[in-house]
């Protein structure tokens, strides 16, 4: 129950790191910048935006591990293998995933990218039923798979025309939603013989490197750093989804570790749920969409059948409802 509980609120906290990130985007000073240069446009801005989040989630879960004296460990693990394997898996899940997720988003837009880039937890359930062998039953693949029609009916938008970059941003959205995947499982494996603390610390710092020094360059990031940080409101949220998001990822690296890949991305789905109303309470939008209520009513469907046992939960219901006979002597 606490790992289902841990992978429900890394959901509720990457659904706040969107909408911070969200936020963040439109208090930057786009006018001040050549719209002209497409490459900075389209792929440097927001690589830039993904760097300050990865790094303010690294410093805050370094900070947090330094305080709980885990900090030689940390420096120890990245020599050792499962520290290597985390590493791999940061590289999946971080620089080459949300790299390729943006562009996936400049390519073929953002709803498109959206829907092919849930397809992540069917990836990572097939990886982690070949590879680690976590057994995976019928009940749990139709809440899985209902879970990905929710998602993709909450980012559904009729009369969508096709760009001629359309098919190019499919291909960049689908490799996101395989790196996702394969990054759950990756770093499961890993884990095996190091703490989930420790990884998602190694995680976030290994990717934050990659981007600021192998992603960065090539799409003209920092040029847009400047910009950014001259505007103090997009600053600080940019900071405060990278805190929200490095705690998101401790609790999704725990609940995988924990109870499966299979439970554990299940519940972190839960983020398009909280997606939408974060976003209706707080955010620009105003209109919620009855393609939005079915997928998102498919989301916990889904999600209750991965994680919860009907005839577990009856049985435990009819026990509680049972009158405690007295054995009088």
């Amino acid at each position: 129950m606490i790992g289902i509980l841990t992978g429900l609120l890394s959901g509720f906290l990457w659904g706040v790191n969107n909408l911070l990130i969200s936020l963040g985007y439109t208090h930057i000073p786009f006018a001040s910048m050549n719209r002209e240069d497409s490459l900075l446009w389209f792929f440097g801005i927001p690589l830039a935006c993904v760097a300050l989040t990865d790094s303010a989630a690294a410093i805050s879960l370094l900070l947090l591990n330094i305080g709980r004296g885990l900090f030689s460990r940390i420096r120890k693990s990245f020599c050792t293998r499962a520290g290597v394997i985390i590493c791999f898996a940061a590289l999946l899940g971080g620089p080459i995933g949300q790299s390729s997720y943006v562009m996936g988003i400049a390519l073929a837009g953002p709803a498109s990218a959206l829907l092919l880039s849930s397809l992540y937890p069917i990836v990572g359930c097939l990886l982690a039923s070949f590879w680690l062998k976590q057994p995976i039953t019928k009940r749990m693949w139709i809440g899985i798979c209902l879970s990905v029609v929710g998602g993709i009916l909450v980012g559904y938008s009729p009369g969508q025309s096709l760009s001629d970059t359309f098919y190019m941003g499919v291909i960049f959205s689908l490799l996101a939603a395989l790196c996702w995947g394969s990054e759950s499982v990756v770093a499961v494996y890993g884990m095996q013989h190091i703490l989930p603390d420790i990884a998602i610390t190694i995680r976030e710092c290994v990717s934050a490197i990659t981007l600021w020094v192998a992603i960065l360059p090539f799409v003209r990031g920092y040029t847009a750093i400047p910009s950014v940080c001259s505007e103090k409101e997009a600053l600080l949220f940019f900071l405060f989804a990278g805190i929200a998001a490095g705690i998101s990822y401790l609790l999704w690296y725990r609940a995988n570790n924990t109870i499966g890949c299979a439970k554990g991305m299940a519940t972190n789905i839960t983020y398009i749920i909280w997606g939408c109303l974060l976003t209706y309470i707080w955010g620009d939008s105003s209109e919620i969409t009855v393609s939005m209520l079915i997928g998102c009513t498919c989301v916990i469907i889904g999600v209750l059948l991965v994680t919860v046992n009907p005839s577990e939960l009856i049985l435990s219901l009819i026990h509680i409802s049972e009158p405690t006979r007295r054995v009088v002597i």
